[in-house]
């Protein structure tokens, strides 16, 4: 069943049917202004903080789903019919009004077609400022003079989550709200600098800043009394509930436009006067949202690919990017699932994020990089997950405000051993090498930064300590340690030895020499390599059970992820790392990853491990308590889909890559979504295994390391193109029945138009390069900012 379907060229997903099962999400705004938003423009914005500083309320996992959010109502002055722009809050049916969501690239617009009026709202933020903006058109195609009431509505957060949601004997009589000059003001009085505006283009006729005036009592936002009533009462009051509530009068002759709108803003009235002044002028709005689509253009254009596979060029040239991008600015903590309970950074996920796009979002992942460096203890671990604002220089407030973002001590940061996630820091090396290779910012590892607990060293070093750390902890069998737990949060073997850890620690190890090399470190490279082969020697002996890679020993010694269990037999993160880390010999690895195929491979992607654990088991872990079929007990989690694609493609095997590649690939569920439920646009954590009665339903959009490390694989390791210090390396692996694709790649600000040729039919291996038109002996070397190339790649 389809709802919807993709605007290339207009890079939009459009939902022409809005009755979906679940809600789906988008993103607005791209720096400190922040919103989240489905299809029926239920959601919230905040600033800065999703936790601390949040804007506009939402009750989630409630019912009516996904309220409150940003509406605008329209009233028939004449009949005292009355309905909303986007399908919900109203909810007039679908038999005779036509509904449309169009979600873009930092903007989602909705669009009604009902009693002979078409309307539409696009939510957006200017790049320049802290105001999202409405824009709003009516269109009178009646045939016939209408008279109208606009109305704009929203609720107003106490910026606090908790505050939202419990103590309310403080809560509710924390905030005061007031209407003058045409805007309402939000004050809340307990924190300085804390105001929030809400305003017009046009004067308002009448106006609420109470919630509970403009719905009414034993009402909703699908009735609200002032709509119904046609006129707002003017309330406002120190203390309660409050919202922005803006009505206008109009009238309408046949064929005629009204374009309102309406601004919602961090500051005060005088700083939201000066705001509504600018994008009231002429054009203003228009010209705020051809900048932001502009933005996103030139981030997109960084990477186009033409394929044989339109799910993939979909995905690569749109949608993928956009995915990625949006973790890498918001990390994991504002969506419909995570709502801001808990926020700052996760040191693994926000690491692989920083990896995955330096092309096209350099400065902001070189940032979340030195924030990861600053979360690393000065033993060579990182903070499982922490605030930022920790490690930065704080101007004490002149009273502890509750939305204060609380600045613990150093002694309440750094947790000790027994909390250690073994891979959070070895996910930050290769994401400090792939920023070089992208940029070419060679003096980043002679920049110096602090250590969560105290002294200071160079970026190198923090590199080095990471290392050691994972060399000093190993278990008996010379394994790496999986402390509390490694990559599977769930599968914490009671702080034995984790298979995966090892092999993350060789890949970190190989990233670590081409770099020691590339600076001439020649005393550290051998030094290094010769930890390199002591890992491998003890992966190869230790894990290599003669059908495939082990996953672990529990704290007893009890080997998990080999033939003779019962339940847990084959992981995908084991035998995926021994290939990608490029520590498996190709007999080996194609063994292992035959085994993935025949134990893991379902229609929606790979599952984690199988078969399902269906007994509790301790010393296992948590993942033997989650239901089978769920998350990481043998459900198809996104996340390490794309490490065997790597696999695959390492192992010259393009069919296989390519099937799982489609498997997982969201454009191809868009006609599955009774299966699939969620939004086909965008990577989901997981989807329900076979052993679930719901197998297929995906669940947990947008907020998932499966986007970055999808666009990664697909683009690095599917397509082959590799960014290196000095040279740009091309190796693809294709599906033999491909004869070749072409890509436009911005690499250092130089464009290289790529076409490989595949007229030998392989998969891998590439026989020729020529840079415009000259043979190269090998990859093709950096060539000066602004020129334009022509690389021809012949496969054989």
């Amino acid at each position: 069943m389809r709802y919807g379907y993709f605007d290339t060229a207009a890079r939009e997903y459009v939902i022409d049917r809005v009755d979906v099962p679940v809600s789906w999400t988008n993103y607005i705004g791209v720096r400190d202004l922040c919103g989240v938003f489905n299809h029926t423009a239920g959601g919230y914005l905040f600033y800065k903080s999703p936790e601390y500083h949040r804007i506009s309320r939402f009750r989630p996992n409630g019912v009516p789903m996904d309220r409150p959010g940003h509406y605008v109502y329209i009233r028939d002055d004449e009949s005292g019919e009355y309905w909303s722009l986007s399908w919900q809050p109203v909810g007039k049916g679908l038999d005779t009004a036509k509904y449309t969501c169009r979600h873009g690239l930092s903007y989602s617009t909705y669009q009604c077609d009902y009693a002979g009026i078409f309307g539409e709202q696009t939510l957006f933020i200017p790049l320049e400022d802290p105001v999202e903006l409405w824009k709003v058109s009516l269109k009178n195609h009646s045939g016939r003079r209408r008279r109208l009431s606009v109305f704009g509505y929203m609720e107003f957060s106490f910026h606090h989550i908790d505050m939202d949601n419990r103590n309310f004997q403080m809560s509710l009589y924390a905030c005061g709200s007031s209407y003058a000059d045409g805007i309402i003001e939000m004050d809340p009085f307990y924190e300085q600098g804390g105001c929030q505006f809400f305003t017009a283009g046009d004067m308002a006729d009448t106006y609420d800043c109470l919630r509970d005036r403009f719905i009414g009592p034993y009402r909703s936002e699908t009735n609200p009394l002032a709509v119904e009533q046609g006129s707002c009462s003017g309330s406002s009051e120190l203390g309660g509930n409050h919202c922005g509530a803006l009505q206008r009068r109009i009238t309408l002759e046949p064929g005629e436009i009204y374009e309102p709108v309406f601004m919602l803003g961090e500051g005060s009235r005088s700083e939201g006067a000066a705001l509504r002044e600018k994008y009231r002028q002429s054009g203003a709005v228009d010209r705020a949202l051809r900048a932001l689509r502009d933005f996103w253009s030139a981030k997109l254009e960084k990477l186009q690919v033409s394929t044989p596979n339109e799910g993939m060029n979909t995905m690569l040239n749109t949608w993928n990017l956009y995915q990625s991008e949006i973790n890498v600015m918001f990390s994991r903590f504002a969506s419909f699932i995570e709502v801001g309970g808990r926020t700052g950074l996760g040191y693994r996920d926000t690491a692989q994020d920083a990896m995955s796009i330096p092309h096209s979002n350099p400065e902001k992942c070189r940032s979340r990089i030195i924030e990861l460096l600053k979360g690393l203890s000065s033993q060579g671990y990182g903070l499982h997950l922490f605030q930022p604002e920790w490690f930065e220089a704080r101007r004490e407030p002149a009273f502890k405000s509750p939305t204060v973002v609380p600045a613990p001590d150093t002694a309440q940061i750094v947790h000790g051993i027994k909390d250690v996630c073994a891979d959070d820091a070895l996910w930050l090396v290769p994401a400090i090498t792939e920023y070089i290779k992208e940029t070419g910012d060679f003096d980043f590892i002679r920049e110096e930064y602090s250590y969560a607990d105290g002294g200071t060293g160079t970026v190198y070093e923090h590199i080095t300590k990471i290392l050691d750390f994972s060399t000093e902890q190993v278990g008996p069998h010379g394994i790496c340690k999986g402390l509390r737990a490694d990559w599977n949060d769930c599968l914490n073997l009671g702080g034995g030895e984790s298979g995966m850890v090892s092999f993350l620690h060789y890949w970190a190890l190989g990233h670590f020499l081409e770099l020691a090399q590339r600076y001439g470190y020649k005393e550290d490279e051998k030094r290094y390599a010769a930890r390199a082969e002591a890992v491998k020697d003890a992966c190869e002996r230790v894990l290599w059970n003669g059908s495939w890679y082990t996953r672990g020993f529990t704290a007893s010694g009890r080997a998990i992820g080999v033939p003779e269990n019962g339940e847990g037999k084959v992981f995908m993160e084991s035998n995926t790392w021994a290939v990608v880390s490029g520590l498996a010999a190709a007999e080996r690895g194609e063994k292992a990853m035959d085994a993935v195929d025949a134990y893991l491979y379902t229609p929606y992607g790979l599952m984690l491990c199988a078969p399902a654990y269906t007994k509790a088991d301790d010393e296992i872990g948590f993942v033997t308590r989650v239901y089978k079929g769920v998350k990481e007990n043998a459900a198809i989690f996104s996340h390490p889909n794309p490490w065997a694609w790597c696999a695959e493609a390492v192992l010259g095997r393009g069919e296989r890559a390519m099937k799982f590649y489609d498997a997982l690939c969201p454009y191809y569920q868009n006609d599955k979504i009774e299966i699939r439920q969620s939004e086909p646009y965008s990577y989901c954590q997981f989807i329900m295994g076979p052993d679930h009665s719901a197998f297929g339903r995906a669940r947990h959009p947008f907020m998932t390391g499966s986007a970055g490390w999808s666009y990664f694989a697909a683009t690095r390791y599917i397509l082959g193109i590799r960014p290196g210090y000095d040279a740009l390396g091309i190796d693809p692996c294709i599906p033999r029945s491909w004869k070749g694709f072409s890509l436009r790649r911005v690499w250092r600000e130089g464009v290289y138009e790529i076409c490989v040729e595949n007229p030998g039919a392989v998969s891998k291996g590439v026989r020729e390069i020529l840079l415009n038109g000259k043979a190269l002996p090998g990859p093709v070397p950096v060539q000066p900012a602004g020129s334009a190339n022509q690389v021809r790649v012949i496969m054989g």
